[in-house]
């Protein structure tokens, strides 16, 4: 691993064992294959071709059992006190493994509720119970989600330098394609100018493949998750392009809305610029609102209030959503309160999360629509946006 990798795991692991002291849970198993857990990347930084068992400890000293193939791998981190290395079947080394280690409580990758923690397959925990003995693992076992939830969200301070690094490509690019973009381009085209931009930069799309591009929508032509058309962006066009890009494993997600100016015009029809003032207030008050402790949905409401007061729908989505490895990166969402309670949006904010903030106006009928997104870290000094926001709508000339 780079050095800047292997300086992230090793503050990952370290909050990790913090966190298991913090839940009095012993050990952290992870069972993978073919690298099918989403946690490994995050803890380990490797990638498991074979079966594998990780066995993190809260005291710090961690043991991998895996493959002759895939153990030195394992062993050139550092970040084991034992690499235990089986030829054909890993059953006897876990048993003497799982014995020794006279596990009291473990945690599992288990969840109902979020697919990022929730990384231990059917199979492998049917494996797992032959081996244990099923009663024996009931009495032990425990879901590592409030701990996986909290390592995912409490960004490290490489992951969060990581994370700065991305957005501020993100807007770099941003920038040049607004000096380049022109009418009569179809969403395609201007999709491939974000294109040229990422690989001239040595980064890829945070969303799908390596060059996915972003979302481009004229909102003529309907505001949606869709990939660009072949479509023409005219003059009197807004334009709405929704981007995140992927930088050293973590992601920006950053939107941005264009009007493309009529011959003659100088500025955006009223109606147009009182949507996009109503946004930019509605990202002001929702990042005002980003204070440690408050939860997901008391800062969606605050958002929420400022598009509504404003005479338009509500927000069809959450006004806001965590950004990390993922573009929707799990724990605390910051979306309405419903009946029955949704558990992401019950969750309160911590210390060193960092959220794409995204009020939106989304009308039909060819009514004006607004995207704009910017991403905020949440500190103990208050709410420090990342991104450079857009503070005007950007017009493209005729």
């Amino acid at each position: 691993m780079k050095g800047s990798s292997m300086e992230l795991v090793h503050e990952k692991l370290e909050q990790a064992k913090i966190l298991m002291q913090k839940y009095g849970i012993d050990t952290w198993l992870i069972l993978t294959r073919e690298s099918s857990d989403p946690a490994l990347p995050l803890l380990v930084g490797v990638r498991s071709v074979h079966q594998a068992a990780i066995f993190l400890r809260s005291s710090g000293e961690h043991t991998v059992l895996a493959s002759q193939s895939d153990s030195g791998t394992y062993k050139a981190t550092g970040l084991f006190s034992v690499v235990r290395t089986y030829e054909t079947s890993i059953e006897s080394l876990f048993k003497s493994t799982w014995s020794e280690l006279q596990i009291q409580k473990v945690a599992l990758n288990i969840s109902e509720g979020d697919h990022l923690c929730d990384g231990l397959t059917l199979g492998q925990y049917m494996w797992l119970e032959k081996i244990t003995g099923k009663e024996n693992l009931q009495k032990v076992e425990i879901s590592s989600e409030d701990i996986l939830n909290e390592l995912r969200s409490v960004k490290s301070s490489t992951e969060i330098e990581t994370i700065s690094e991305a957005i501020q490509l993100t807007t770099d690019i941003f920038e040049s394609v607004h000096r380049t973009i022109k009418p009569y381009m179809t969403e395609k085209e201007i999709g491939s100018l974000f294109v040229y931009e990422m690989k001239s930069r040595g980064v890829t799309s945070g969303l799908g493949a390596a060059y996915d591009p972003p979302l481009v929508c004229a909102v003529r032509h309907g505001l949606a998750h869709r990939k660009p058309s072949s479509r023409q962006v005219e003059p009197g066009d807004i334009v709405i392009v929704d981007f995140s890009l992927k930088h050293n494993d973590y992601v920006s997600d950053i939107a941005r809305t264009f009007y493309f100016l009529k011959e003659n015009e100088k500025a955006a029809p009223v109606e147009i610029e009182k949507a996009f003032q109503t946004v930019h207030e509605a990202i002001t008050t929702s990042i005002a609102e980003l204070i440690i402790g408050k939860k997901g949905y008391e800062v969606d409401a605050a958002g929420r209030k400022v598009i509504e007061e404003a005479g338009y729908p509500t927000i069809r989505h959450s006004v806001g959503h965590q950004i990390g490895r993922a573009t929707h990166d799990g724990g605390t969402i910051l979306g309405p309160k419903r009946t029955p309670a949704r558990v992401a949006v019950e969750g309160v904010l911590r210390e060193g999360e960092v959220y794409a903030i995204e009020p939106t106006v989304i009308q039909d009928e060819g009514l004006p629509c607004m995207l704009v997104e910017e991403n905020v870290v949440v500190t103990d000094a208050g709410p420090k946006i990342l991104s450079k926001r857009q503070d005007e709508l950007w017009l493209v000339k005729a």
